[in-house]
This record gives C-alpha cells, sequence and structure tokens, in this order.
C-alpha cells in the first residue's frame, strides 16, 4: 500500500513539475525563433503527456484492465501522438537546408528526411496493429505480396523515378544549390525529392524534371568542385583584319569584362576562313554561373565598342540581286564635318580656316563604351581628346588606393593635356558614363597649331594649368577626408581605451 501511495505522490508532484518546466522552456524559445522546437515541446505538454497522465491514473490508480477497450484507444492516441512529436523532432535534428542552425545534428537529402519519417510512421502503427490491436499482418502481408505486381505495372513510372531518386542521392553528381546541364537544359537545383528535381533557369522559371529523365542524361555540373566555367563565343572580322591584332584586340575587351577571370586567362583562337570573314573563337572563364547572361552581354558589347576603337570591320553576309550604285560619304566630306565642330569651339574660333581645315584632316575618330577605360592614371596621354559625343570622368587615387572623380566632361569638352607635355605621366583616370566618340590629335598637330597663334598657345596653356589645379584640389579635399576620417577613428579608439581602463 505504501508503494502505491509513494507511486501516487510522485505522480501527483512530478506530473505539474514536468508541465511548469517545459512551459518555461517554451516560453523562453519563443522569442529566439525556434518554431520547430516549440511545436515538438508544446506537443508533448498539450497532447502526448495528458495522454499519457491519463492513462497511468486508470491504468495504476484506478485498476482498469490492460485489454480494456477505452485504454486501447486511448494508448492507441498516445502513440498516435508520439507519431507527430517524432517527425517534428525528427525534423529538428535532420535538415535539409543548406546552413543548418545550431540544433541540427544532421544535413541529409529530403528523400532520405521523407524516407525516414515514413519508416517511423510505419514501424510505430505496425506496432499498433499488432501488440495492441491484435491485428494478424501477415494476411496483409500476403495480399500485399499478391497485389504487388499490380501496384508495380500500374506504377511503373513512379517506381522508376523513386528508384532513380536513390541513385542520384547515392552517386551525388549534384546538390542544391549547385548549377547544372543537361542536354539543352540549363538550371539551378532548388529541390530532390523521390519523384523529380527541381531546377531554377536563367529565366527565373521553374522546371521539374522527373528523376526517371535526368537518370538517362548527361549531367554537366557547373559548380561540382571547381566552380570555373569556361564560355566559348565566335565572332568573324574582314579579311582586311590582321588575325594577331583583332586577337589582341579581342583580348583585351575580355579582360576589361567584369567578371571574366584573368586567371585562367582567355585565349581567343583563329578557326576558319569562311566566304567573307576570319573567323575567330573567345574562350574564357567565369566563377559565377549565376551572372553567366550579364557577362555574356558585357563582352560582346564590349567587342564592338573596340572594334569600332581599332577599326576592325566585323563584316555580314551580302547577297547582291543587282547593281545599285549607293553614294557614300566620303573623307573630305568628313573632313569637312569635324572641320565644322571644331571651328564651333571657343578655343578653335578664333583659328584660320586653313589651320583648322588641316587639324580636322588628321583628327582620328574613336569609340568606347560605357566602362571603358580611355586614359590611365600614371601613363601617358595617348593624344589629345575633344569629346564629339558622350560623357566621360576623370578620377584620381588618394593616399588609400581609392579613385574620387575631379570632373565630368561631355560633348565640346577637351581631356589628354599631358600628351601636350613631353615626359608627363596622366594625373587621372578617365572612365566612359555614357558613349564616347572622341576625336583624338597627335602632340605634333596640336603644337604646330600653338606655334602658328600665340592667342591659341596661351589659351591651351591655360587650360592645362585650370585642369592642374582642378586635380590638385581634389587631391588635397582627398586627403583631407581622409585625414579627418583617420582623426575620428583615432579619438574613437582613445575613448574605447580610456573607458576600458575606467572599467
Amino acid at each position: 500500500m505504501s508503494l502505491l501511495w509513494l507511486k501516487a505522490l510522485i505522480f501527483i508532484l512530478g506530473f505539474p513539475l514536468l508541465i511548469v518546466i517545459l512551459g518555461e522552456v517554451i516560453s523562453r524559445l519563443e522569442p529566439r525563433g525556434n518554431i520547430r522546437l516549440v511545436r515538438f515541446l508544446n506537443s508533448l505538454r498539450s497532447f502526448v503527456f495528458p495522454c499519457l497522465a491519463i492513462w497511468l491514473v486508470m491504468n495504476q490508480f484506478l485498476g482498469f484492465p490492460h485489454d480494456s477497450i477505452f485504454l486501447r484507444l486511448l494508448e492507441t492516441l498516445i502513440w498516435l501522438g508520439v507519431i507527430f512529436a517524432g517527425i517534428l523532432l525528427l525534423g529538428i535534428l535532420l535538415t535539409t537546408e543548406q546552413n543548418p542552425t545550431s540544433w541540427h545534428l544532421f544535413k541529409v537529402p529530403r528523400l532520405f528526411l521523407q524516407i525516414i519519417r515514413i519508416l517511423f510512421f510505419l514501424g510505430i502503427t505496425t506496432y499498433i496493429l499488432s501488440s495492441l490491436w491484435q491485428v494478424d499482418l501477415s494476411n496483409i502481408a500476403a495480399a500485399l505480396g499478391v497485389g504487388s505486381v499490380v501496384i508495380a505495372l500500374a506504377l511503373q513510372s513512379t517506381l522508376s523515378n523513386l528508384v532513380s531518386g536513390f541513385l542520384l542521392l547515392f552517386d551525388s553528381p549534384f546538390k542544391v544549390g549547385d548549377w547544372i546541364r543537361f542536354g539543352d537544359i540549363e538550371g539551378q537545383v532548388v529541390d530532390l525529392n523521390w519523384r523529380s528535381v527541381r531546377l531554377r533557369t536563367l529565366n527565373r522559371e521553374l522546371l521539374i524534371v522527373p528523376n526517371g529523365v535526368l537518370d538517362q542524361q548527361n549531367i554537366f555540373n557547373y559548380h561540382s568542385g571547381d566552380r570555373v566555367h569556361g564560355e566559348r563565343f565566335k565572332i568573324g572580322f574582314s579579311y582586311d583584319d590582321a588575325p594577331n591584332f583583332v586577337q589582341r584586340v579581342i583580348k583585351s575587351a575580355a579582360i576589361a569584362t567584369k567578371g571574366i577571370l584573368s586567371d585562367p586567362a582567355p585565349d581567343v583562337f583563329t578557326m576558319s576562313y569562311d566566304d567573307f570573314a576570319i573567323t575567330y573563337e573567345v574562350k574564357y572563364f567565369i566563377d559565377d554561373f549565376q551572372n553567366v547572361e550579364e557577362i555574356r552581354n558585357d563582352f560582346r558589347t564590349r567587342i564592338f565598342y573596340a572594334a569600332k576603337r581599332n577599326g576592325l570591320t566585323i563584316p555580314f553576309p551580302i547577297r547582291t540581286l543587282q547593281h545599285v550604285r549607293i553614294r557614300t560619304p566620303q573623307r573630305e566630306e568628313r573632313v569637312q564635318e569635324i572641320a565644322i565642330f571644331l571651328q564651333s569651339l571657343p578655343f578653335f574660333a578664333f583659328l584660320e580656316s586653313e589651320a583648322i581645315a588641316k587639324l580636322a584632316d588628321v583628327a582620328i575618330l574613336q569609340f568606347y563604351g560605357l566602362g571603358d577605360e580611355v586614359i590611365s592614371e600614371g601613363i601617358p596621354d595617348p593624344g589629345f581628346y575633344i569629346i564629339e559625343e558622350g560623357a566621360i570622368k576623370l578620377l584620381v587615387t588618394d593616399l588609400y588606393g581609392s579613385q574620387q572623380e575631379v570632373i565630368h566632361l561631355s560633348r565640346e569638352d577637351f581631356f589628354g593635356e599631358t600628351a601636350l607635355l613631353p615626359g608627363e605621366n596622366s594625373q587621372v583616370t578617365g572612365v566612359v558614363t555614357q558613349d564616347l566618340t572622341v576625336l583624338v590629335f597627335e602632340r605634333e598637330a596640336i603644337a604646330t597649331l600653338m606655334a602658328g597663334s600665340a592667342r591659341f598657345a596661351r589659351q591651351i596653356n591655360q587650360f592645362i594649368e585650370e585642369r592642374k589645379k582642378r586635380i590638385e584640389q581634389a587631391h588635397q579635399a582627398s586627403d583631407r577626408l581622409n585625414s579627418a576620417s583617420s582623426s575620428s577613428e583615432l579619438n574613437n579608439s582613445k575613448k574605447s581605451f580610456k573607458h576600458t581602463r575606467l572599467t
């Protein structure tokens, strides 16, 4: 009798204490966002433990027979609660996420987690049927054995996908987050389950591929081990353009493209001599396939401007059905257009027409695209530039290696003035902010004008001095800003040190 009272005392004190402890743990976990763990503990507190308490009272204290219908129903409810709580616990201990949290013990594929949950459910269900309700499972197994052939035939495709899913998991040709290609399809793996693989394509579309289909394909994994991926692009240039020069221009455009790796370096090959062009193939490498389309666009756009800038021709096939005389602008007309443009500039307005015409005749027309670097700090300017169309910003490098903008130039503005000063390097870097068309003049052409016109020489020298002052002011402003920033950081550091000592 004393043993029964001891059990009752333990039950009366222990069960409420356990519920209170669980409630306290749940209240502390909720603000931290541990939703799965809170749901698991809530299922224990609200369903499993209360049902278990009722079962103990009826079985241990009230003397209900163990094989009574009411107790078996109650025990079945307890095991159903255990199934629910167990599935939640498996979701806590095992995860399919790329970045598991601290309470996750193992990262497993989604298919494995689903199978573990199914086996857990079937195991407890089997126990409930065989032990609690004395159901003869051998008859069910026999019936399933007879019907398995019919089920297999009816679910042939589904079973094939299931087996293929297992093979893909064991072989692990890819994982969630990898970019893969099979056939003509490219996409990022979003999920892998018992039936299919879900891919997110470059068009942001969700593609569902059955495992059976994927298992029969050659799979290219862009992220397996080495993330570096090679891209190839073919383009044709005129027979009038020397192949070695064309290759240097294309390679420079590739190296200047953001996203293309310099190691391994891009390669350019002369592939074939076709009917209307020499075909070249560019091979370059990237390490972020997610941005492949932006990199392709940037590179191909740069090739166009590089070709224009260097006088290269990208031909196209022409089929002539009849001879038609087409009038094209002659060089004389273009020189005249340049002369009119120069005459409209304040620096050149007072010069003789003959001098303007000579200058226009030696002008070199060049084209640059957005982001192109026209001149570089520390390198002699290749010429004196006058902007015909577009815009460019001039940058200086401060003491900390950061680039600060000096001035923003547009139509009719000049730059590249150090080309007129032998032995001096450029103090700025020029980066195109809007597609740029410039007239480039060699030093001798401008020097000849300066020698023939004292007024023009004074204006050019004044322009050079003003530009130097502007650059020097930008340097000083940048240095003051950096010094103020450093001083502020030092003061903060001293305050922190003093606070530490006082503490």
